[in-house]
This record gives C-alpha cells, structure tokens and sequence, in this order.
C-alpha cells in the first residue's frame, strides 16, 4: 500500500510518507480549536442570557412567558454546551444529546408563540415532538444494548472512537 523510498544506507522512509497522518493530526487540532472557541461563545451568550433573565425577572419584572422563553432559551444553550464539549472529548456529535437540544427547542417556540392558531402548526408540531420523542428512545435503547457491558460516557456513548478505535493511536507504519 505504501511505497517506500530509499533514502540512504540506513533504509528510513522518505518523510512525506506520513503526510496524511501529519495532515489528519493538525486538522484535528484545527477542528478542536474551533469547537472550543464555540463553546467560549456560548458560555458568554449563557451568562448574558442569566443577566438578562435576571433582568426579566427581577428588575422590570415581565410576563411569565418572557421569563420561561429566557429559562428554555438557558436550557437549550446549556444542551449545546454540553454538545461540544462532549465533542472536543470524544471527537463526535452525540445524538441523543442533539435530540434532547431539538426538543427543548421546540419546547420554547411553544411557549413563544403557541400554534394554536393554525391547526395545522398544531398537528406539525405534535407529529415532530412525537418523533422526536420516539428517536431519543431509540437512542436510549440503543445505547443500553451496548456490547460487551463497555465503560460508557454521559449519554451512553462507548469510549475510545467510533468503532471502538483509539483516537489518539499511532497509524500502522508502512512496509
């Protein structure tokens, strides 16, 4: 698969023999930095948003659904804080917890402005809440059948990659 290029006497492979590992690794680097600087973002927005909520509450005190909009709108933001970081840990997008953020969502645009005016809004979002609901159940399912009773994080997921792999493994070295 690999070719090997003959640099000398000692028979060491040429150096750009690993480009792809070198590449992948920085990529990485790259992609955690980004989903780091989102969750600073989002931190910043959470306690903004607990300023604001206090504000609502407390200082001009608001109608209730202002002040449980501002609470759902804290809970979503701490589902997706919660999203990436377990992202930069496990180098993957966990579902159940992107269901969880989809219905909390949802959840909130209710309570905003409820759909009772088109009986159809009404019908969409029972059908889309029900779906959901069905998926984070499946999910759960899913992860409570995991093989071989494996160590698992928050929300089920097995540790160590996809597949089982070791993210941070050496790639085979090439012959």
């Amino acid at each position: 698969m690999f070719r090997r290029f003959r640099l000398g006497p000692d028979d060491s492979p040429a150096l750009h023999t690993n480009v792809h590992f070198a590449l992948s690794r920085y990529f990485e680097w790259a992609q955690d930095a980004i989903a780091a600087t989102l969750a600073i973002v989002v931190l910043v927005i959470m306690v903004k948003g607990v300023a604001r909520l206090f504000v609502v509450a407390i200082v001009t005190p608001g109608t209730v659904s202002d002040v449980l909009a501002q609470i759902a709108l804290l809970l979503i933001l701490v589902e997706l804080f919660r999203t990436l970081l377990y992202y930069l840990r496990e180098h993957r997008v966990a579902v159940g917890l992107m269901i969880e953020v989809a219905i909390v969502s949802m959840l909130r645009e209710l309570l905003i402005k409820p759909a009772v005016d088109v009986p159809f809004n009404t019908l969409a979002f029972s059908v889309l809440l029900l779906a959901l609901g069905a998926l984070m159940v499946a999910d759960r399912i899913t992860v409570s059948r995991a093989p071989g009773g494996e160590q698992t994080h928050q929300n089920g997921r097995e540790s160590g990659g996809p597949l089982g792999a070791d993210p941070q493994r050496e790639p085979p070295q090439p012959s």
